[in-house]
């Protein structure tokens, strides 16, 4: 059991129906949709001058998103190019639902379910893939006043690399965790690469309190590190830095890793926890720019 309450055996089923059977396209970048959406806030650092929008999703209905994939308890599903996001074309129907925004701006959202049915325990949709380099990432999310906490993480945006070169899978390296009962906490959680290919996980506490019945705003500006360069991530909420961090930040395989978001609670992969509601969390504006030409933030 690894410290984010998820096993590595879950790990591997988890990486094999995503990566093994590759039902996710590979994709080299995408066009900048003209969809209506609300910007998740932004960081300082970057310059509009030098950055390109590669992908956005407004969750508008029905919505262009050029998602990748669609995940939920271990199976997942393809999206052609012409698919609309929309709680008609999503599968299943129950997951994902385009709502209006339950902080009353008017505008659409996306409500990402896990049933507390003993069985369920994700709702994700993925982004793949962007060449090498530098991207900001820009998500919210709301989490209802109802939220009922839980002991071990709920992985709310990973970024997920691919199978090892002897064949297994592993942990995301970085991943945007909400941790812990009764007083939940936001983490983020980065793992590193031992020589043997097993990981070794570090959390990051995030000096932001979890706040229930409004949207949390985040960038995750993020510079890929190589072999021979150290990566970076900057992470602001609401518009303010809330971790800087340099270093070793993927496991530096032939692609940076793929963007998931959504929720994903692997620790109720085996039910046997008490009864309570279903999980329900938003998402919104969800935006993802190139920031490769830029200089340094």
């Amino acid at each position: 059991m690894t410290n984010d309450g998820v096993s590595q055996t879950d790990r591997h089923a988890l990486d094999r129906f995503v990566i093994d059977r590759r039902t996710l396209l590979l994709a080299g970048g995408a066009a900048a949709l003209a969809t209506t959406f609300a910007v998740a806030g932004r960081p300082a650092s970057a310059s509009a001058a030098c950055e390109a929008l590669v992908h956005q999703d407004g969750f508008a209905t029905p919505s262009a998103g050029n998602w990748t994939g669609r995940i939920f308890d271990g199976d997942s599903a393809a999206l052609a190019a012409a698919d609309l996001w929309s709680d008609q074309t999503l599968f299943p129907p129950a997951r994902y639902a385009i709502v209006p925004d339950p902080a009353g701006s008017g505008r659409p959202v996306m409500r990402f379910t896990v049933p507390a049915d003993q069985t369920s325990y994700r709702a994700e949709i993925a982004r793949k893939q962007f060449a090498p380099g530098r991207y900001r990432y820009g998500v919210s999310h709301y989490i209802p006043t109802d939220y009922v906490p839980y002991e071990y993480g709920t992985l709310l945006a990973q970024w997920h690399g691919f199978t090892l070169p002897d064949g297994r899978a592993t942990n995301p390296p970085l991943a945007l965790v909400l941790d812990g009962a009764p007083t939940p906490a936001w983490e983020f959680h980065t793992y590193e690469l031992l020589p043997d290919l097993t990981t070794r996980l570090t959390r990051h506490p995030l000096p932001v309190p979890v706040a229930y019945g409004r949207w949390n705003d985040w960038t995750f500006d993020i510079s890929w590190s190589t072999p021979s360069t150290p990566g970076r991530v900057i992470i602001t909420h609401g518009g303010s830095t809330v971790l800087d961090i340099s270093g070793d930040n993927n496991y530096h395989q032939q692609w940076p890793p793929y963007f998931q978001t959504g929720i994903y609670r692997s620790s109720w992969r085996t039910g046997g926890y008490p009864a309570q509601p279903d999980l329900q969390i938003y998402h919104r504006g969800i935006t993802v720019h190139d920031l490769t030409g830029c200089a340094a933030g």
